[in-house]
């Protein structure tokens, strides 16, 4: 079975943009951002100001950037480059790539809720706590009311922005994942593998971020779709305890774009067990969006006294194309088209409902031979 392929990625950006606008898909523009595949994961291209200095360091490893050739973004080019060092920044949060020295790639939602000047200070000057590299990501401003983070016992003491905080743990939260600081309730500092894609929402609904933080076990899929009986290969974000290791793994359909189990779940059937990394082969269900859903009798649970069932990161499962070869390629785009747009943190949530129908009557037109809007 073949990976994301650079058509598909091509495909995939446009697809995000008709679909996860608020206008009709066919008066949607194509994104003329750039996207670096780089060790499994998906990292989105910043334009890196003037008035920030951040020098490439050494080389981290290959990579391969989908990259528009057209000013509407709409014609795009597969390009492997070498991926560096940016700065001291941890490169599992941001890296350079060869021939772009004023494009930061950055992974997923880091930094997210902060503007301008804060962003970039966000991303040059993390909080180093007990040897670590942390980045920040804050529950946004709007709409109100912004929540907040259950702040527990002292950690420590560290310098932060030129300034002397108390290092708080997150109630629910392994520190070894992510802390609080006094005074920033709204505020998660987060290692550089945790959570990779996720963000906070003020809506608890789609408020993936705290869900990542408090389960057992969270992981990025590679693809993050495939065909009916395809395989993806599951990777975790943190080390396993011994009680989540080897507990069951089922796929639930998502009735919005958020990770989470939903109430109606249905029965759950086995697809694989939890391990470090894990191959799962996607049984032949109806195409769409799914979570994998962590069944773990012996995991506390400190989001919801008592539970057993936890959200471990989301797949989308696509019909296996019956005609041309441009239907593989639309099935495997929209596979990450899912990823991107999480990746984006779409800007108007509400519109999140609407891109899932979007993306699933699209997958049930391309699986019966129909043809993309163009």
């Amino acid at each position: 079975m073949r990976a994301l392929s650079g058509a598909a990625a091509l495909v995939a950006l446009v697809l995000v943009a008709a679909l996860a606008s608020s206008a009709p898909a066919s008066a949607a523009s194509c994104p003329t951002q750039s996207f670096l595949d780089f060790n499994h994961l998906a990292y989105a291209s910043v334009s890196i100001p003037a008035t920030v200095r951040l020098p490439p360091g050494s080389t981290v490893g290959g990579g391969t950037i989908d990259q528009p050739t057209s000013a509407n973004g709409c014609k795009r080019e597969k390009v492997s480059v070498q991926t560096h060092t940016a700065g001291s920044i941890d490169p599992q949060v941001a890296v350079f790539a060869s021939g772009r020295p004023r494009a930061l790639f950055v992974i997923g939602s880091r930094c997210s809720g902060f503007t301008g000047p804060a962003f970039w200070d966000c991303l040059t000057q993390p909080l180093h706590f007990d040897g670590r590299q942390l980045t920040a990501i804050s529950y946004p401003a709007t709409p109100a009311p912004r929540r907040t983070l259950a702040l527990g016992a002292s950690l420590g003491a560290a310098e932060y922005h030129g300034r002397k905080v108390t290092i708080r743990r997150i109630e629910g939260v392994d520190p070894d994942l992510a802390v609080g600081i006094s005074g920033q309730p709204s505020t998660a500092f987060l290692s550089p593998r945790t959570c990779p894609y996720s963000g906070f929402s003020n809506n608890p609904k789609y408020d993936d971020l705290l869900r990542c933080l408090q389960g057992p076990v969270w992981f990025t899929f590679d693809p993050p779709g495939n065909e009916v009986g395809g395989t993806v290969v599951g990777r975790s974000d943190r080390p396993l305890s011994s009680a989540v290791a080897g507990a069951s793994i089922s796929l639930v359909p998502l009735p919005v774009v958020a990770d989470f189990v939903p109430a109606n779940h249905g029965a759950l059937k086995t697809v694989g067990h939890v391990a470090g990394q894990v191959n799962l082969q996607l049984p032949k269900v109806q195409p769409g969006l799914y979570e994998a859903v962590v069944s773990c009798p012996a995991c506390a649970s400190h989001a919801d006294r008592g539970a057993t069932l936890f959200a471990a990161g989301s797949i989308l499962i696509t019909p296996k194309p019956k005609s041309s070869p441009i239907i593989r390629i639309i099935s495997y785009a929209l596979a990450l088209a899912v990823v991107v747009a999480v990746i984006l943190t779409l800007r108007t949530r509400r519109s999140r409902t609407g891109v899932l129908g979007a993306l699933t009557s699209f997958l049930m037109g391309a699986g019966r031979g129909g043809s993309s809007r163009r």
